[in-house]
């Protein structure tokens, strides 16, 4: 798999793609919006100016009906992170038994300031687990 760069149109095409198939694999129950926000982003990447790249998307009945760029406020489970913070995560493979540290460094991260989480994460489908680390093998 070719590596592209965290949060560029190609790693974002990439997420849009695998959000389509994971939904699909999920199963029709699955109703679902997802938001993330990245701070402090790399002036090549910005190609707004304002340093943030955001993206949300919306799964409804276990099919991906939008994913776009931008922020949304109501969305079931949202992040806003650091670009230079979160990067590491993004090219983190999360294995069985080992989500202690994760979960520390993600704790230390939200104290700092770095990195903030909403909503309810449970929502989330098991199905949706091997997502994050088809993407970290992805993300240069």
């Amino acid at each position: 798999m070719a590596k592209v760069e965290f949060a560029s149109p190609e790693w974002l095409a990439a997420l849009k793609s695998m959000l389509d198939r994971y939904a699909a694999a999920a199963g029709p129950g699955v109703t679902l919006s997802i938001c993330e926000v990245f701070t402090g982003v790399p002036s090549h990447l910005d190609a707004k100016g304002d340093g943030r790249i955001a993206w949300h998307c919306r799964i409804e009945n276990g099919r991906l009906t939008t994913f776009a760029e931008g922020e949304i406020d109501a969305a079931d489970i949202k992040t806003v992170a650091d670009y230079d913070f979160i990067l590491p995560f993004a090219r983190m493979k999360l294995e069985p038994g080992g989500n202690d540290e994760y979960q520390r460094q993600q704790a230390e991260g939200a104290r700092l300031g770095k990195v903030a989480h909403s909503g309810d994460r449970s929502k989330v489908p098991p199905a949706f687990y091997g997502m994050h680390n088809e993407l970290a093998e992805m993300t240069a």
